[in-house]
């Protein structure tokens, strides 16, 4: 009973003040929503990148041109500094580097190099920019791709250069917009290809499928006057052990280009170390930056509760002559104190969980989870930040003498 006596004493002396009392809210509420906004966002991109690359398996091995200049640790081991020393050079990776890793490395089940150049597709009255992709049949099963019709090629076909063609879903969407392109002719380079299948439209950070179209890889290395692969693609039996497949093909490879190791490889683990990495550290950069507001916000309350305790020294006098005890004076404050945090805590919740979901609607491929940790761990500081700030004034009033407040105007 003496705790509900207290939180009603509390809200009405709170309210008795509501212009004061709002603007403590609303400084609380817009830090809330600040915070809690961007950290859902940041929460949702990195869930998106992370699924993104567990969509296509955990057994990929990239390997890509250039290298970290602290070349004795991969990707995974390294810091945010060691990143930003990878270099880019021209690529001297081939197709032989693929087959020789493919026959050489029983662990590997897949190999895709890549070989590609940006260049112009054309119908009889149509025309559009792709990404001229030459690669092997493994390539679709290897980022677990999807038809939407026809097929992908066969090894025969890229063997023998056979002018067929397999459609991006943006590249498709441009030459044929709703009509089935299969069987019709589009020219790439001079030469007419026949389109036998058209991919579903795929998303994964740092690859566009859906601008591309694709072919055999002598093929696009024959027609585009190309001799290195920009990439090449490896399937691991399974994930474990995948650190030691990776070592396997750094050595077949770098026996190729005569024992110098010109190339870098990235792992499914590596990709989400870079991911961790970046988010985690563009997270503490927006904590550090919007938990400014939740200082103000809370110097804002501090603010109220002082001139509520001066406004109202009276009645604190006479609470204290009638018996009050020294707890029900600090708990009264305090209560009121966090009262005004939780609801302005409330209120940002609220109005972040509408930024997210408008935010959702613009953008599909955020998602518009609302983690329960965020709003939990939101609250719980709100409470907290009512206790400390709320602490001084208490202490204010709990210093005052009934006889002095009995004579205060």
């Amino acid at each position: 009973m003496r705790l509900l006596r207290v939180f009603v004493v509390s809200l009405r002396g709170l309210w008795s003040y509501p212009v004061r009392t709002w603007l403590a809210v609303l400084g609380i509420a817009i830090s809330t929503l600040l915070v809690v906004f961007l950290l859902s966002v940041l929460f949702n991109f990195k869930a998106s990148l992370v699924g993104q690359v567990q969509s296509v398996g955990m057994q990929q091995i990239a390997v890509v041109p250039g290298k970290l200049l602290n070349s004795g640790k991969n990707i995974a081991q390294t810091s945010l500094s060691s990143l930003m020393s990878y270099t880019s050079v021209a690529s001297t990776l081939t197709y032989k580097d693929s087959e020789d890793v493919r026959q050489q490395i029983p662990e590997v089940v897949g190999a895709a190099p890549q070989i590609e150049t940006i260049t112009s597709v054309r119908t009889a009255n149509k025309n559009a920019e792709t990404m001229y992709t030459g690669t092997t049949p493994d390539y679709a099963d290897m980022f677990s791709m999807e038809l939407e019709e026809g097929r992908f090629f066969t090894e025969q076909e890229a063997k023998d250069g056979t002018p067929v063609i397999v459609l991006g879903q943006s590249v498709k969407q441009l030459l044929f917009a709703d009509e089935s392109p299969l069987g019709q002719t589009v020219t790439i380079k001079g030469i007419a290809f026949t389109v036998i299948g058209v991919f579903k439209e795929k998303q994964l950070i740092g690859f566009n499928f859906d601008e591309r179209a694709y072919t055999g890889y002598q093929m696009v290395a024959d027609t585009a006057n190309l001799q290195n692969a920009s990439m090449l693609f490896f399937k691991a039996q399974s994930p474990e052990g995948l650190e030691a497949v990776r070592q396997k093909i750094a050595k077949v490879i770098a026996k190729n280009h005569g024992g110098v190791q010109d190339f870098g490889l990235m792992a499914p683990e590596g990709a989400l170390h870079v991911i961790d990495t970046i988010t985690d550290l563009v997270t503490a950069i927006a904590v550090g930056i919007t938990g400014i507001s939740f200082l103000v916000g809370g110097l804002g309350i501090m603010n109220v509760m002082l001139l509520t305790v001066k406004e109202r020294t009276r009645e604190i006098g006479i609470r204290k002559a009638v018996g009050a005890k020294w707890w029900d004076i600090l708990l009264q404050f305090l209560v009121e104190a966090m009262y005004i945090c939780v609801l302005g805590c409330a209120i940002g919740l609220a109005g972040a969980y509408g930024l997210l979901l408008l935010l959702h609607r613009m953008f599909p491929v955020l998602s518009s989870q609302f983690p329960a940790e965020i709003v939990l761990g939101c609250l719980a500081f709100a409470a907290v930040l009512g206790l400390l700030f709320g602490i001084l004034p208490a202490a204010k009033a709990l210093r005052i003498k009934p006889i002095d407040a009995l004579r205060y105007e």
